[in-house]
């Protein structure tokens, strides 16, 4: 689905997701910041997450998501 669609323009979060997130993002900054690169906000994170597995999203024979790895 491409152009303008009726997903709302913000999407909540239960506390369990902000919490992986967030310990996600820490764990990921700890390493950028080793490497002399920029720290990463949550946001951009839950950006660069759903931009890049949403393709890799599929349906097992017994109807259950799975992420595949392409």
């Amino acid at each position: 689905m491409t152009g303008n669609s009726d997903m709302p323009a913000t999407l909540r979060l239960s506390n369990a997701e902000q919490e992986a997130l967030r310990h996600k993002c820490v764990e990921i900054n700890k390493l950028l910041v080793k490497k002399g690169r920029q720290p990463l906000r949550d946001s951009e994170l839950a950006h660069y997450i759903l931009d890049n597995a949403t393709k890799l999203v599929q349906v097992s024979s017994d109807g259950e998501l799975k992420i595949e790895a392409e």
